[in-house]
């Protein structure tokens, strides 16, 4: 799944600490003080520069009283989401997007009825009204919202502990968030941690995010040197194009909704092939209709590979959201990048009509190549 963040969320990147230090009168399960380890320290800084702005958001830009016991929940969840692939939310995508834009609805109506209002000139007699302010959430939004923010704000912690290699503890980063929500509803409460602790933590953070990235950029490198020389075994033929003339049924794919680590189990049979990600709109856009040419020639196989950009998780929800395992299409995700490297040039979506010696026809234009779609695979029936 790909949350949609609300317009009013705050930046993960942000990582500047301005706060006051001491304690929340809260109870928690893990020690946070000067003594703490580095982890620590850097869970319960994100968790106070979080809280401060979740507090803002609850107080100002949307206004209402957050449901503690959902919002806490929601931040494990969205922890759990970025860290644990097959872990779902308790809502669907669709649902996400639908509260995200409920809750961006009421915050333009707050700032619009707390913007000052003009007259044109000295001359206009005209009284403008403010716009209305809406009136308090219902409970049932109240849910929906605080589940919202804990689910985006427990994703950005997942994603930066992500990014920095660091195993930043979350109960440290959920009392940072609890610390500095109840710090600002209350300025005589201070942080566990004194400003000077919180910037210095704030700079190692930024500093292992940095090296992180820069082994990240070494590893991709290696890795794609890696891909490379998988591959020269498995070239073939090219046509005029450059592109390969037959599918090598030895290259590696990830089966999701089979069991498989490879495409041989299609060997000598014709296929129907698409190739997308989760996160491309015109891959969404040509899905419904991939379905019904696959529902159309249901005697040839037809199969649906990811793209390595995406995650197992993404995959997995886009089976659900789209039924591709209704549809008769097994799904696969080329996690080693060796489908893309021998068989794209980095576009999505391309489908793929095979026949059973793997002859290779390649579609780079879903759209306007469908009818030629349909009548190669109408020869292979």
């Amino acid at each position: 799944m790909k949350l949609r963040t609300l317009a009013f969320a705050a930046s993960a990147a942000a990582l500047s600490v301005s706060l006051s230090a001491c304690n929340s009168g809260k109870s928690e399960s893990v020690k946070v003080d000067s003594n703490a380890a580095d982890d620590v320290k850097m869970a319960y800084m994100l968790g106070s520069q979080f809280g401060a702005q979740t507090y803002t958001v609850e107080t100002e830009q949307l206004e209402f009283k957050m449901d503690e016991a959902e919002f806490y929940a929601a931040l494990e969840d969205g922890f759990k989401m970025v860290t644990d692939t097959a872990f779902k939310i308790k809502h669907p995508d669709s649902v996400m997007a639908s509260i995200a834009q409920s809750m961006n609805t009421r915050a333009r109506s707050i700032m619009m009825a707390k913007m000052p209002q003009f007259k044109q000139d000295s001359t206009d007699t005209v009284t403008v009204k403010a716009p209305k302010k809406p009136g308090p959430m219902p409970s049932e939004m109240i849910k929906d919202a605080s589940y919202l923010l804990g689910v985006q704000f427990g994703a950005q912690f997942a994603s930066i502990k992500q990014q920095s290699g660091a195993e930043m503890n979350l109960e440290a980063y959920k009392q940072g968030v609890r610390d500095a929500r109840a710090r600002a509803a209350d300025t005589t409460i201070q942080l566990k941690l004194l400003p000077d602790t919180l910037q210095a933590v704030s700079q190692r953070l930024r500093d292992k995010i940095m090296e992180e990235r820069k082994a990240l950029m070494e590893k991709q490198k290696a890795e794609e040197e890696a891909v490379k020389k998988a591959i020269e075994p498995l070239k073939g033929d090219t046509l005029a194009d450059g592109t390969q003339a037959k599918l090598n049924f030895a290259v590696k794919a990830t089966g999701i909704s089979v069991s498989a680590e490879n495409l041989q189990a299609y060997a000598g049979k014709p296929l129907f092939v698409f190739y997308f990600s989760t996160t491309c709109g015109h891959c969404r856009h040509a899905t419904p209709e991939v379905k019904e040419i696959a529902s159309q020639f249901k005697e040839i196989k037809s199969i649906a590979i990811a793209s390595g950009g995406n995650s197992k998780r993404d995959v997995r929800s886009y089976i659900d959201e789209f039924k591709l395992d209704e549809a008769g299409i097994d799904v696969f995700f080329d996690e080693s990048r060796e489908f893309g490297e021998l068989y794209s040039d980095g576009y999505v979506p391309k489908v793929y009509v095979v026949k059973a010696d793997g002859s290779l026809m390649t579609f780079k234009n879903f759209e306007a190549q469908k009818d030629s779609i349909k009548a190669e695979l109408g020869k292979l029936k």
